[in-house]
């Protein structure tokens, strides 16, 4: 069965209603960033205080501690006495977080292929083709099903499992959050195109073959492509403003 709680942050939990203090908090910080990274917000949508502090039934307090944690993770922007909007990213910034990002999540396909044990393998290949046939059954582009983005996180969790490398793990976890977004804000869905689809399967036959500069390299590639084509939507974003 597909896991679909994020695998880089166990100890949250789903949201729940009728709860007080920082709970509150907790609670309206984890729906408002599943909707960031799987809703419908746009970049530069405002996000009204008063508007979600009535939808969660709390007071505003917990609605603006969970929109500052968000912001301090880059996904809102909190203008005093203004308000409240998800941020628009500026493409230049894009290109550089996924080259930073490919080179993490590079490193870690290099430690897989070196570390992964004969029944680590099997257990992810059997994984891949759980992934493989749940993507069978997934909606189209225009679906803009939540679901790719939890097939996505999986396969590349198993690639983390497989590296034996926690401290990396760590470090990326925030960043996968922040792919999500910018992939979401700039194509409205996670969808597995052919040429992603292709890298995955390029990084799967390095890792079985610990191969692991070719891992490396593939993994790190397949992020600076889609890096590539998130910035290159929010360039014609910024065009238009011009």
């Amino acid at each position: 069965m597909i896991d679909t709680v994020h695998p880089f942050r166990r100890a949250q939990h789903a949201p729940t209603k009728k709860v007080s203090g920082a709970a509150r908090a907790v609670d309206a910080y984890a729906t408002l960033r599943l909707r960031l990274l799987e809703g419908d917000y746009a970049a530069g949508r405002k996000l009204s205080v008063v508007e979600l502090a009535r939808e969660f039934e709390c007071s505003r307090v917990p609605v603006m501690e969970a929109l500052k944690r968000l912001e301090a993770e880059g996904f809102v922007r909190i203008v005093p006495q203004v308000g409240c909007n998800v941020v628009v990213p500026v493409a230049a910034d894009v290109r550089d977080f996924f080259a930073v990002f490919g080179a993490v999540e590079g490193l870690v396909a290099r430690f897989a292929a070196e570390r992964r044990s004969a029944a680590e393998l099997e257990a992810f290949e059997d994984c891949c083709a759980e992934i493989d046939a749940a993507l069978r059954a997934a909606g189209g582009p225009e679906d803009r099903d939540p679901l790719y983005r939890r097939l996505n996180l999986r396969f590349h969790t198993e690639i983390h499992r497989l590296a034996h490398s926690p401290a990396t793990s760590d470090v990326a976890a925030s960043l996968w959050d922040r792919s999500d977004f910018y992939i979401k804000l700039a194509f409205g869905s996670l969808f597995f195109s052919r040429r992603v689809r292709r890298s995955h399967l390029a990084i799967r036959a390095a890792i079985g073959s610990g191969d692991a500069a070719a891992a490396e390299s593939a993994l790190r590639a397949h992020l600076h492509a889609v890096g590539d084509d998130v910035a290159a939507r929010f360039e014609k974003v910024e065009e238009k403003k011009r």
